[in-house]
């Protein structure tokens, strides 16, 4: 499978340039930089600036779906600040985490949170995030509704004709328009939580926003046991429906995103092109 075109206009930056702005935001505001590592890649870069312990994010291949990253940055600073205060286990931000802008990029800072690999247990996630959303329910803050699909799943529409991307759309796209809305942490999956030496800590607050909870349990990472380990009810015919939309936002950054994967194009499409027969 290859990629559509991108989208027009937008400039992806390269891990090289995400290392050298964030060298530049961390000499701006104080912080040594002389030993930069890059601890992850995707759709964005994390860079950890040793010797202090900060790590910087800069979003780059995201830009493809998402072309305008600051004002989801700045949710994501916003909302963890006041979860912080809030005594949600959470990776803090810096104490002047921005977003800053330095060489033309958007750099946000981040306390650098020792882990280990692996997962948090099914049960336990499931428990966590019933205290993520309670925290979460009196956020003070307008948030978008389900910004990280239907931002996703837009851009694609504008740049792909892939037909199954356009028919699921058609369906899927009004359809969460209409469910519940409340604050969520948007993205909550396994691999959002890190397991520090002090206990589990959620990350990673960039697709924040107000939509069902069936959304943040609609991962194929949380298993049954994590759901019937999360405190409040659960609408399993919508949990089915947000995880076609899932299926569908994962389409999207197949066919913009530059990725390749020929098995899991073929999975998803097989099965929301079911879905839209049915």
């Amino acid at each position: 499978m290859t990629a559509d075109r991108p989208r027009p206009g937008t400039v992806v930056p390269s891990t090289a340039d995400a290392v050298s702005a964030s060298v530049a935001c961390a000499r701006a505001v104080g912080l040594p930089g002389d030993d930069p590592q890059v601890i992850a890649e995707g759709y964005s870069v994390r860079v950890r600036l040793l010797p202090a312990p900060v790590v910087t994010r800069v979003v780059t291949l995201g830009r493809q779906l998402r072309p305008g990253p600051r004002p989801w940055l700045e949710r994501e600073v916003s909302v963890a600040r006041f979860l912080a205060t809030s005594g949600v286990p959470i990776v803090p931000a810096w104490e002047d985490p921005g977003p800053h802008t330095a060489e033309g990029l958007e750099v946000s800072l981040w306390q650098w949170a020792d882990h280990d690999a692996g997962e948090v247990p099914a049960a336990r996630f499931g428990a966590m995030l019933g205290v993520l959303h309670e925290a979460l329910s009196v956020y003070p803050h307008d948030l978008p509704t389900l910004v990280g699909p239907v931002t996703d799943i837009s851009t694609a529409l504008e740049v792909s004709s892939h037909p199954t991307l356009h028919r699921a759309a058609s369906v899927l796209l009004p359809l969460a328009m209409s469910w519940p809305r409340r604050p969520l942490h948007g993205d909550a999956h396994t691999g959002n939580v890190l397991l520090t030496p002090g206990g589990p800590l959620w990350t990673d607050f960039e697709d924040v926003c107000v939509g069902p909870v069936e959304w943040d349990l609609s991962s194929m990472t949380v298993t049954e046991e994590a759901l019937a380990a999360y405190p409040g009810s659960i609408d399993r015919a919508r949990l089915a429906d947000c995880r076609d939309l899932r299926r569908l936002q994962v389409l999207a950054s197949l066919l913009v995103g530059g990725y390749d994967d020929a098995p899991l194009l073929e999975s998803l499409v097989t099965h929301l092109d079911r879905r839209t027969r049915d």
